[in-house]
Formats: structure tokens, C-alpha cells, sequence
């Protein structure tokens, strides 16, 4: 048999019954496309003859570079020089490969099986509002299809890669540039834009929100109509615990544990603004620690004390690697963040041209992944996994305050060293851990 092999994709080999898998082929310049098998694979050759005792390994992708017609046996795919599969028996790979998670909606997804070029309904069906791992991604009939299994396709019309919340209010652009924030068409990565822009100050009510597949948060505020969640005071007027369990890059959420004041600012001598039921969820927008006790200042307004309430955490979905390998990713990262040294810290500037020390990290992860890991300290606590300040590895954040209420944040080089923007008068620096200033917990992105 000829060695002339045209494929690197078969994974793992062994003789099961007498029957030999073989694993050791290679790519040739020649090849048209991939075929994945379901099952094991019979190989046949030039004259439609079966080859004895050779197969293609169940679950395996196959590389082949003709499709030929052998006498009245029908159609074969050439993956070797001399060897052969029936296209009945196997199926073309399409779409192109990304991973990622998908969810499904409130009815469940069809799971769909791939073959000639179309896609034929199963009468299998996944839970709704379950998460699955997707490998390859195909545009096909007006729909996104995500390929969940060897051969179990799901599509846009039942699943997203976007979390959908069931919340509505009013949102309020503040702190955002002088030009204001763009109003959009769509949302996330498929956002089209209107040209027009939403000044400071001005205030919308939303019906939908929905947290894409790159971490940020969006509010729908006419007919398909968004608005991107970072410059935004949220009032609530749809907003229950299933809403409040999901992660926000914009805020974070507590639940009042007795009726309780809220204040007009972080502390008991400012002055009640309003009172607030026992239950009430309410979303935060910053944090300020006075002795033992943590102030929330609230998306809507005013302070309630950690005292009365409890602090509801929700972890982001891990951050995507694009294909990259970890050490990759995190040399970008830290290569981005590089590149802004000696920018100027001002407070609550997300770049690029200046940096609070949170809108650093927002900007350099954003650069490097293309994704949100949150735009203060408190969401990008629970960007990834806690670890200790012993344990912290090049790429890790490091914060400085409790868990909840951390008041800096900065990005961990190695060798004791971290680059921030610290506070006004200073620029985006390197310096090192020192008992002085002693950092307290880290979080590692990238797992």
C-alpha cells in the first residue's frame, strides 16, 4: 500500500478485532476538504474493492483531495493515494472552526444532521436553557448553525451565544465622552451604526437587555435599537433573581436582607434618599469601604450599606483564546499593556489616550481577546478564578481591598512585579509588590 497519505487529522490508533487503525499520515498540498467519521470507517480501493483489515477510526476528520465516481458503487472520497470512502459513509466537514458556549432558548434546540449540503431535523432535542460547548460554525438558510456533537448541528432560530435577561428600565448616559454613545442597529459583534449619537444626560427606556458573546452588556431602547451598557445609569423596572444571577461587566448585584435606608452618599450623616423593600435586588456601580463597613453606591443612585444587604456573585463565562494557545493570549496581553506605559491616569477613562486602573485592564484584555472582562474592579473579580497572591502567574489581576470591593486592580507581570495606573498625577507604570502596599487576592482569566 502507497505511504503517499494525505491527512494529519486521524487521532489515535490501535487493532481492535484484527482491524488496524492507522495515525500516522500527512497533509498533502492537494487537499479539497475534510470528512469526519461517525463510526468505523471501511476503506476501499481504485476498483471499489474493500481493503482488508485498514479503517478510519470512529469520531475521527479525514482529509481528502478528490471526489471520484467508482463503476455503479456510486460516489468515494480519496483520503489516501490508493484508498477510499463511500461519501454515504461519512460526512463533509463545512462552516469553519471556533469554539465557544451557546444556549439555548426557552423551547429547547432541534438538533440537525449535516448531509449533501443540507441540514435534515432530528427528532432529538436539547434542554432548554442548557449551555453547550460549540466546535465549528456554519452561515447557511439566513441562520448561524454551531455544531454541539460529531454529527448535531443547532441553530440561531433556537440557540445564542448571547445571554439574554429579562430586565427593563430606564438607562441614563452618564460619565460618557463629550461626543455621547453611538446608537446602533443590532448588538454585539453584529451591531450596524445609526450615525447617531445619545448625549450625557439624556434617558431611555430599555425592554430588553442582553450580554453578548464578547462580555458586554446591551440594552435595546427602540426597534432594534441598542445601546452599548457602559456608560448607562440603570433604573430597574423588570428585574427578578433569574435576571440578577447573570454576570454584567457594568455591574454588580446585591439583595436587601430587612427594609433599610438608602442614603445620598457613603455615609449615615448624608441623608435618606428613599427607603428600599426586604428582597429588593439592586445593582451597584461602584463600592467604598469605611472601617469594617462597605458602602454600595447604587446604578440608580444613591449608597445602601453592606450592613442590610448580600452580596449576589455571578462569575463571567471564561474568556475565549481565539484559537490561540494560553501563553499566546497572555503575551498579548501583557504586550498590550506595555504599549501604555507613560499614558496619564485619569479617573474613569477606559483609554486610549488615558486610564483609570480598571479601565486599564478593560482596554488591554479588550485588545488582546477582543472581549470584556468587565469596567470596574468588582465584575472583573469574577472575570476568572481566585488565587492568592503567592500563587499569582504572569497575566493574572491583581486586587487590592475584600472580595466585593476591591479599590485597585492591576495586571501581574512575574517576578513581583505588576503594571498599573495607580492614582491622578501619576502615569501607567511597572512597579513591585512590596509589604508597603501589599495587593490583596488575584484572579486568573485564563484557565
Amino acid at each position: 500500500m502507497s505511504k503517499k497519505l494525505i491527512t494529519t487529522f486521524l487521532i489515535g490508533s490501535g487493532v481492535i478485532g484484527g482491524m488496524l487503525f492507522s495515525n500516522q499520515l500527512n497533509v498533502d498540498a492537494a487537499t479539497k476538504g475534510v470528512v469526519n467519521t461517525s463510526k468505523m470507517t471501511f476503506l476501499y480501493n481504485e476498483k471499489g474493492e474493500l481493503v482488508k483489515d485498514r479503517a478510519l477510526a470512529p469520531s475521527t476528520a479525514w482529509a481528502y483531495d478528490q471526489e471520484i465516481q467508482i463503476g455503479d458503487q456510486g460516489s468515494f472520497y480519496r483520503v489516501a493515494t490508493h484508498e477510499f470512502v463511500k461519501t454515504s459513509d461519512v460526512q463533509l466537514q463545512h462552516g469553519h472552526a471556533e469554539s465557544g458556549i451557546v444556549k439555548t432558548g426557552s423551547n429547547g434546540a432541534l438538533i440537525y444532521n449535516y448531509a449533501a449540503g443540507n441540514y435534515t431535523s432530528t427528532s432529538a432535542k436539547l434542554d432548554a436553557h442548557s449551555a453547550w460547548r460549540y466546535s465549528r460554525v456554519d452561515n447557511a438558510n439566513g441562520k448561524t448553525w454551531y455544531q454541539v456533537t460529531s454529527d448535531g448541528w443547532i441553530n440561531s432560530d433556537d440557540a445564542s451565544t448571547s445571554t439574554f435577561i429579562n430586565n427593563a428600565g430606564v438607562a441614563k448616559i452618564s460619565y460618557a465622552p463629550d461626543s455621547g454613545i453611538d446608537l446602533w442597529n443590532g448588538y454585539g459583534p453584529n451591531k450596524v451604526a445609526t450615525g447617531q449619537k445619545l448625549k450625557n444626560g439624556s434617558s431611555w427606556n430599555f425592554s430588553k437587555k442582553v450580554v453578548d458573546v464578547n462580555g458586554d452588556a446591551w440594552y435595546m431602547i427602540g426597534n432594534n435599537q441598542w445601546i452599548e451598557g457602559t456608560y448607562t445609569k440603570i433604573t430597574n423596572q423588570v428585574f427578578d433573581t433569574t435576571a440578577a444571577q447573570n454576570w454584567d461587566p457594568n455591574f454588580a448585584v446585591v439583595k436587601v436582607n430587612q427594609k433599610a435606608s438608602v442614603y445620598n452618599d457613603s455615609n449615615y450623616n448624608s441623608g435618606v434618599k428613599e427607603s428600599s423593600a426586604k428582597g429588593t435586588l439592586l445593582q451597584v456601580a461602584s463600592t467604598e469601604q469605611t472601617g469594617n463597613l462597605i458602602w454600595y453606591e447604587l446604578s440608580n443612585g444613591g449608597w445602601i450599606p453592606s450592613s442590610v444587604t448580600t452580596e449576589m456573585t455571578n462569575y463571567r463565562e471564561p474568556v475565549s483564546l481565539n484559537g490561540k494557545s494560553k501563553q499566546q493570549v497572555i503575551s498579548d496581553v501583557i504586550a498590550a499593556a506595555k504599549g501604555q506605559l507613560g499614558k496619564p491616569y485619569i479617573w474613569n477613562a477606559k483609554g486610549p489616550d488615558g486610564f483609570d486602573c480598571s479601565g486599564l485592564m478593560q482596554y488591554v484584555f479588550r485588545q488582546a481577546t477582543g472581549q470584556n472582562i468587565g469596567s470596574w474592579t468588582v465584575p472583573q473579580e469574577t472575570a476568572g478564578t481566585k488565587v492568592s497572591i503567592s500563587e499569582l502567574q504572569p497575566g493574572d489581576l491583581v486586587f487590592w481591598g475584600p472580595a466585593g470591593a476591591s479599590y485597585h486592580v492591576a495586571l501581574y507581570l512575574g517576578n513581583n512585579e505588576y503594571l498599573n495606573a495607580l492614582r491622578p498625577g501619576t502615569n501607567v507604570k511597572i512597579d513591585k509588590i512590596s509589604s508597603a502596599f501589599a495587593p490583596s487576592f488575584g484572579v486568573r482569566v485564563f484557565k
